[in-house]
Formats: C-alpha cells, structure tokens, sequence
C-alpha cells in the first residue's frame, strides 16, 4: 500500500479519498473529515490576504487541529498498516500550491507511516538504491521539498553521508546526521549546509564529532600556544587590530573561514 497526495483535477494512484471540508459536487470517492480544516480555519484563510504570514498561521492553526484529534488519528494509523490498496490525498489546490493536504503528508503520513508514504502524485517520488553495504534498501525522500534541497541530499546520501532535513514551520529545516543535531536552517541555510558536507572543509565545521576529532589531532600535532584576545575589525576610516573588550560595540569583520562560506552560499 502506497498513499499519495494530489488536486481533485489532477491524477489519482488508487483509491481517491476527499480530505476537504466539503468535497466537490459529483465527487465519488471518499470522504475524510478527519485531516480537513474546521470551518472556522477555513472562513479565516478567504478573508485572508493569502500571503506568507497567512499560510505561516493557517499551517499553525492547523497543526493545533491535528494535535485535538490525535487520538482519531492514532486510530486510523493503525487501520492503515492493515489495508493493501493505495490511496491519494485530495484537496482542490493544484500542485505546488499552498493546501493543507501537504501539512498532512508531513505531520501524519511521513510521520507515523513513513514506509507508506509515495508523495505528491506528479512531482514523483524520489527513490534510489542505498549507496552502501546494506544493499537493497531504498531512500524516500518528501517530494514536497525544493529540487535543490532534494538534489543536494540525495547527493550527500551518495557520498556515505545519510543527513535528515525534517522540514518544520514556517519553511525552516532540523538538519541532522547519524543522530547528530546540525541545527534548524532557513531553506538557503540548508542549502549551504548540505553543500559544506560534500566538502571535507566545511564537514570538519558542521558536524560535532568531526570537528572535536579535528580539533583533538590539531592539538596532539602542535604545541599549545596562548594567543592574544586581537580581532580583526572593521573601522570608519580602515580596518585595524584592537582587544575585543575595548571593541564590544563594533561591527566585527568576518574571518576568512566565514567569508569563503559566504561566498559559497551566494552562488547556490
């Protein structure tokens, strides 16, 4: 059983399963209130403006509306692991358009039926052969996320490096990798972090245990010097070296290191 996401109007892959509040005239699949908005939500979002502040609070009110019905939904999860038949989704908004339907692929099914999950029907689920020695076994990646997102993970996965980008509210990303947290990134953050893990440069910075194990071989390969608290910082007239504690209030110059990740993240 594979259960998908799509519009009224578009493909369906099994059984089509209505998760709006009032599904169209003539509509002759099912009808799932459980994952739809109150009526409430939905009279606020069309007097709304639409525009990102709107969707941010409409995916916050509908996050809490999924929280009050946990338990139907526990049940239902349970009913899933039983059927055998594919299922999609569906709601009015097209593909690639703002619509609860994608809340719902995220916090119920990747959630609690990952191995069950097949996407947003036409975006195709992104699918490849584990490039390690446990051969066989497949990586699903969400095919909500941006193909540059999915590109560069689907690139980490390549090179040994089985990073996990949970997409949270309002479109930040809790990156971590083998257990290990990397922090919650802007979509452009996390398109400089997963292009640093493909740099043994950038790995050294980004992942915890690598950059204590670097730090530790730095140690046991030079001596221990004490160097003076001097920054780098930018000055009306030019740049000069002061102590940071006479310089607390001034704007500091970025090093070399933070630059060339600048630099990068510009280009992506």
């Amino acid at each position: 059983m594979t259960i998908f996401t799509s519009y009224y109007a578009g493909k369906i892959r099994g059984e089509a399963v209505s998760i709006s509040l009032y599904p169209p005239k003539g509509f002759e699949g099912k009808h799932l209130p459980l994952f739809a908005p109150t009526p409430e939500l939905l009279k606020w979002w069309k007097s709304s403006a639409s525009d990102t502040n709107a969707e941010q609070e409409y995916t916050r009110q509908f996050h809490e509306i999924l929280l009050c019905r946990q338990q139907l939904i526990d049940i239902w999860v349970a009913k899933q692991q039983q059927n055998s038949h594919d299922m999609t989704l569906c709601c009015y908004e097209k593909t690639g358009d703002f619509c609860h339907r994608h809340q719902v692929g995220r916090e119920v099914i990747q959630a609690y039926l990952p191995k069950l999950w097949g996407g947003e029907v036409g975006l195709g689920t992104v699918t490849k052969e584990k490039m390690s020695t446990n051969c066989g076994q497949k990586i699903i990646l969400p095919t909500t996320y941006p193909p540059q997102v999915l590109s560069l993970i689907e690139k980490c996965h390549e090179l040994g490096y089985r990073v996990k980008c949970d997409r949270l509210e309002c479109g930040y990303y809790q990156v971590t990798l083998n257990g290990e947290d990397l922090g919650v990134w802007s979509e452009l953050g996390v398109l400089a972090v997963l292009s640093g893990l493909q740099e043994k440069f950038y790995r050294e910075r980004l992942i915890p245990s690598v950059a204590m194990a670097a730090k530790a071989r730095g140690k046991n390969n030079q001596q221990d010097i004490k160097m003076p608290s001097w920054v780098l910082v930018r000055n009306t007239q030019s740049e000069v070296l002061a102590p940071v504690e006479q310089l607390a209030t001034e704007e500091l110059k970025p090093s070399r290191a933070e630059t060339r990740i600048v630099e990068q993240m510009s280009l992506l």
